[in-house]
């Protein structure tokens, strides 16, 4: 009677307890099948004595009562999910190190069929530790600040720079701007060096009030009494230092020498002899002297005001 009894527990399992467990944890399945071929031999034995029938059955009873559903992972699935969207922000090393070590346990617990209810709670609290102790990388946009400071400055006041040096300045600004928002301190630094670069490459126009004066100086000029060669080389001068200065690239030095052309030209008017070896021009020539050593004179100080103006801009620099 007690190896039927046992034959007939081996029958039961086989036919309604190993045909639905399908979310069933695969250790309890194996560990029933086990107990289930153990009491199979045991059963063909005709030598088993009632004791070992005994301990089969026993066995079997406990492995089917064991048949524990596998536990939900969804909770753990999303945090593993979340949690992976943390390793590319801008955390410390150690931090991430923790977190990725986290992530690894938490992805074993999900993948194990058998995990416990236990086993995938302590899971789901380590990673949420982890999460929780992420240490942010505090990045320095001091220096960032500043040069979009300085640059600001620069671009409200565009007009007086030479435009081929400040060329996408305003471009380069506003890429700066967005860089105080990056998220590693390389970005920053970056950032800080290009817009650095583009400061120091700009330059201011050229001061040209000592050219637009002596042009007008020049303009206003009698020049009936000269030569015609003369006043020609002057309007062709006059022609070429006005080029000069509608160049928005001129430097300084082509403007100072355009002036310095302008003077030459004026000095060397030639007034016309007459018959008697007297000039038509005398009295022209006096008050052009007078005009002209007048003007020396405003050049002198235009050329101090310039030098002042240039040794300003080096120290601000």
């Amino acid at each position: 009677a007690l190896r039927a009894d046992v034959q007939a527990t081996i029958d039961f399992i086989k036919e309604n307890i190993l045909t639905n467990v399908d979310n069933v944890r695969p250790g309890k399945v194996d560990a029933l099948e086990a107990a289930v071929e153990a009491a199979q031999t045991l059963v063909d034995d005709p030598d088993a004595s009632a004791d070992e029938l005994k301990a089969a059955n026993k066995a079997m009873t406990k492995a089917a009562q064991e048949l524990w559903e596998i536990v939900s992972k969804a909770e753990l699935n999303a945090l593993i999910e979340a949690a992976n969207g943390y390793l590319d922000g801008n955390y410390t090393a150690e931090s991430l190190e923790a977190l990725q070590t986290a992530i690894e346990a938490a992805q074993a617990a999900a993948n194990n069929d058998d995990a416990t209810t236990a086993e995938v709670t302590e899971a789901i609290t380590s990673l949420a530790n982890a999460i929780a102790g992420l240490e942010s990388i505090k990045l320095d946009t001091s220096a960032l600040a500043h040069e979009i400071e300085l640059v600001t400055e620069m671009v409200a006041n565009i007009g007086n720079y030479v435009p081929s040096t400040v060329e996408g300045l305003q471009d380069k600004l506003a890429d700066a701007q967005a860089a105080m928002n990056a998220t590693t301190q390389e970005e920053i630094d970056a950032a800080t060096a290009t817009l650095r670069e583009a400061r120091l490459n700009a330059r201011t126009k050229a001061d040209v009030s000592a050219l637009e004066e002596i042009i007008a100086y020049a303009n206003s000029l009698n020049l009936a009494g000269y030569t015609a060669e003369s006043r020609n080389m002057l309007d062709r001068t006059i022609v070429a230092v006005k080029r000069v200065l509608a160049d928005p690239e001129a430097t300084q030095e082509k403007v100072d020498q355009a002036v310095q052309t302008m003077q030459t030209a004026i000095d060397s008017l030639q007034p016309v002899e007459d018959s008697a070896g007297s000039t038509n021009a005398d009295t022209t020539n006096t008050a052009a002297a007078a005009q002209t050593a007048a003007f020396a004179g405003m050049l002198a100080v235009s050329a101090a005001a310039i030098l002042l103006v240039n040794r300003r801009r080096r120290q601000a620099k």
